[in-house]
């Protein structure tokens, strides 16, 4: 997924701020504890969506993958993965020089009957 993206502040509980995707059903895990991204998932199923996404670059992953356990063993047992996407994105620093930084996204759903898949970007 490349291209601008418009973020909106979404206020959930505890207290926490989540970055969430225009589309409304995504979480971009960052540089905040891992509690904030599964409190603002746990607010988005309780807001009626029936899937989300996890979506995390370079040195978050290991985050989103925490968040994504953290919720299956504690808040949503019901949860399944649906897919996860792993890929590279190619990015510019800020010193002007290009780079590679990988990518995962992790669709989750409240559904029993979602299928497992892993598929690359």
């Amino acid at each position: 997924m490349s291209g601008s993206f418009i973020l909106k502040s979404v206020r959930a509980t505890a207290g926490a701020i989540a970055m969430i995707m225009h589309q409304g059903n995504m979480v971009r895990v960052g540089k905040k504890p891992v509690l904030s991204y599964v409190v603002a998932c746990v607010t988005l199923f309780n807001s009626g969506k029936s899937e989300i996404m996890v979506r995390a670059r370079g040195r978050s992953i290991p985050k989103a993958i925490e968040t994504v356990g953290m919720l299956r063993r504690s808040f949503l047992k019901e949860l399944v993965v649906k897919s996860v996407s792993i890929g590279s994105e190619d990015i510019k620093r800020y010193d002007g020089q290009g780079a590679s930084v990988s990518i995962i996204e992790i669709t989750l759903a409240k559904k029993e009957d979602a299928v497992q898949k892993v598929t690359h970007l």
